[in-house]
């Protein structure tokens, strides 16, 4: 073994426990912490996007709020033959997935896909009347023209 001026490959590891114990221990903590969240949460390590649907002006017939429900205030979206069309495409690629139904940036539904959706009727259920009524005042609208349909 080397001395303290002199330190050879071999005893590197040795030497830097010895010099800094501190420092060793505080690594071995973040390093059982670090593993101990990816096993919790494997998600963290296989980050993957959803598939977003964006609904826009040729996309959309019309919107309406519906009566409340358990699960909150609905709100009912009839698209065109052409967002229908585009719709069940959207959906029969993403089978089996969670998907993202967006307005420009803002969120209207968050579901898995089971089956592909032809009929072109969409549902967003909303905690009060009040955001229920904005987002059919929304639909209703003037629409972005883009993003339009579907990005992965």
């Amino acid at each position: 073994m080397g001395t303290a001026n002199q330190v050879h490959h071999s005893d590197t590891f040795v030497f830097a426990m010895s010099k800094s114990p501190v420092r060793f221990g505080v690594a071995m903590v973040l390093m059982r912490w670090i593993a101990i969240l990816l096993l919790a949460f494997p998600a963290i390590g296989l980050a993957e996007t959803e598939p977003e649907f964006y609904l826009c002006s040729p996309y959309v017939e019309k919107s309406t709020v519906g009566e409340q429900t358990d699960l909150g205030w609905p709100v009912y979206v009839n698209l065109t033959e052409f967002g229908t069309t585009n719709l069940e495409a959207f959906t029969e690629a993403n089978t089996g997935k969670m998907i993202r139904i967006l307005v420009g940036s803002r969120e209207f539904s968050k579901a898995t896909i089971w089956v592909p959706i032809p009929s072109g009727n969409l549902r967003g259920t909303f905690s009060s009347q009040e955001v229920a009524t904005d987002w059919q005042r929304i639909l209703t609208g003037k629409l972005p023209a883009a993003p339009c349909g579907a990005r992965n």
